[in-house]
């Protein structure tokens, strides 16, 4: 079962993510000096990315980024995850007190640019930070997806249900392998959808989010009302 932590009310959610995604940051760093810390996209992460630009409370020195997916496209393309943290978290920090790793999900060869990350990737992720679609959805695991059966790989090309259709996302290889993950849903919907998917866990083909079930899902006060109640 997920530990479910919510929000006091609608304005303070991205405060409240920040510390949460912070703590487990901060314990991990504890455990081994540095965090290997997954980020996600999304319009829920970007107000999350948004509180850490404005408070500047992340150790970046001691932090190690990967993301979980990405849009095939450039890195300065508005729909690039990449560009989503450098425009919010990272915008006028010093490159040099940061690591990051980017998918070059531009390349023609989204074979050999998934292999790439795939030779990036740590072995566990420390603490991945994952969104989540109305349809269950996450990173850019969609329902019934093959890239669900994979055993094997880390990293697979996918096709998504609205454009940018071609992108690069993780397998739940990485999910099923992190040390925490953290989970970001808002609003009636994605409430309903967790509550379907607590209820009935053991199918993640049709509901993908279920990979997600023994972390902590981070809720806005709408999502945790449709959930417990």
């Amino acid at each position: 079962m997920p530990t479910v932590l919510a929000s006091a009310d609608e304005k303070g959610f991205a405060a409240f993510a920040a510390e949460v995604v912070e703590n487990a940051i901060y314990a991990a760093i504890e455990r081994r000096g540095t965090c290997r810390l997954m980020l996600s996209g999304g319009i829920t992460a970007e107000r999350v990315y948004d509180r850490w630009r404005s408070s500047a409370t992340l150790p970046l020195d001691r932090l190690h980024l990967f993301f979980g997916d990405e849009r095939c496209v450039p890195p300065d393309h508005p729909e690039s995850n990449y560009r989503l943290v450098l425009d919010t978290m990272l915008k006028d920090r010093n490159p040099a007190d940061y690591e990051i790793e980017r998918i070059e999900a531009e390349r023609s060869d989204l074979e050999r640019a998934a292999r790439a990350y795939e030779a990036l990737l740590p072995e566990v992720v420390d603490v991945l930070l994952l969104g989540m679609g109305i349809d269950g959805h996450i990173a850019s695991l969609f329902p019934n997806d093959p890239a669900l059966m994979s055993s094997d790989r880390t990293v697979v090309p996918v096709s998504g249900p609205k454009p940018p259709y071609n992108r690069l996302t993780i397998t739940p290889l990485v999910v099923q392998n992190a040390r925490q993950t953290v989970l970001l849903a808002t609003g009636k919907k994605k409430g309903s959808v967790l509550r379907e998917a607590i209820d009935s866990p053991a199918d993640f083909l049709s509901l993908p989010v279920r990979l997600a079930l023994d972390g902590i899902l981070v809720l806005d006060p709408k999502a945790a009302r449709i959930l417990t109640s």
